[in-house]
Parts: structure tokens; C-alpha cells; sequence
């Protein structure tokens, strides 16, 4: 008699974690839409969930690769896109423009051409920002822990030349 009551509980139990499952992704999804921190504490907040229910979901997304660490305890959404497609663009005497994107072929005037162009200049110019940007940020750790080693050393050769405060002073004055 006790077998249908476990057979009962399990399939309630994974009914319960496809709809926490749900829950979770579901606020994710509306944190990250409207711009807010997306994080372990304000998931649990959200959904009522105790934290561990909450990471378990949260390291199996991350494993699937659908959520990344952004530091600090802050989630990111890894966007999944479809595989891409072969592209080929086709300049004719006349100005028209092939654009072909797999299956799908459009034939674009010139004024639609450079539509087009503007619009994708300006996604470029975004991603030339954005990485111009990530390297400025990875520039500025490594100069910061070189700045960081190098007053290391200084303190570690003042204190082996025995100088003290007063001659510190003394030395900054001259510099």
C-alpha cells in the first residue's frame, strides 16, 4: 500500500521541480528585461524558493551553458541563437543588391542598400566600442597589479635599507 503513495510523491516531487524550474528561469528572464540584478538572493526573494533550490537550478543552467557568472554573485543570460547561415551579398551594374541569407534572397534598391548599411555601420561601431572597452578594462587590472607589485617591492627595499619616515618625507620632496 505504501508503493502508490511513493510512486505519488516522486511524480508530485518532479512536477514541483519542473515548476520551480519554471519559476526561476521565468523571473531570470524578467530581471534581465527590466535591467535588474540578476543574483542568487533576489531570486529566492522573487520566487519564495528556499537558496538551495534555487542554485541547483542555477549551476544545471550554468552547465548547459545558459547562464554565466558575471562576478560579484551577479547572473548573465547567455543568449542562444540558431546556427548561422551562409551570407552572400551581390552588387549589380544596375545598383541593385542581392543579399542572400540561406534560403532567403532579397533584392534591395540602392536606397535600401545603404539603409541597410547605416544600420549595420552602427553594430559595428558598438562592437568596436565594446571591445575597445574590454581591453581597456583587462589594460587597467594589469597595470594596476603591476602598480601594486612594484610598491610592494619599494616598501620591501625601505625596509631593508633601514629608512624610516622622516627620510620618506625627505625622498618625496626631491621627486
Amino acid at each position: 500500500m505504501t508503493t502508490p503513495d511513493i510512486a505519488a510523491d516522486a511524480g508530485s516531487e518532479k512536477k514541483d521541480r519542473f515548476a520551480n524550474r519554471n519559476l526561476i528561469w521565468a523571473t531570470i528572464l524578467e530581471l534581465r528585461n527590466s535591467d535588474r540584478r540578476i543574483n542568487r538572493r533576489a531570486l529566492a526573494e522573487l520566487t519564495g524558493l528556499k537558496p538551495g533550490i534555487v542554485d541547483d537550478h542555477v549551476e544545471r543552467w550554468i552547465e548547459k551553458d545558459q547562464l554565466r557568472r558575471a562576478g560579484m554573485g551577479e547572473l548573465e543570460v547567455i543568449e542562444q541563437f540558431p546556427a548561422s547561415r551562409p551570407v552572400s551579398v551581390t552588387g549589380l551594374r544596375s545598383g541593385l543588391v542581392k543579399l542572400e541569407i540561406g534560403s532567403d534572397l532579397l533584392e534591395l534598391t540602392p536606397t535600401e542598400a545603404r539603409d541597410v548599411a547605416r544600420w549595420f555601420a552602427g553594430f559595428l561601431h558598438e562592437l568596436a566600442q565594446t571591445d575597445s572597452a574590454n581591453k581597456a578594462v583587462v589594460l587597467c587590472h594589469e597595470l594596476a597589479k603591476e602598480l601594486k607589485e612594484a610598491r610592494r617591492e619599494i616598501k620591501a627595499l625601505r625596509v631593508h635599507a633601514g629608512v624610516d619616515d622622516a627620510q620618506t618625507k625627505q625622498m618625496a620632496l626631491l621627486e
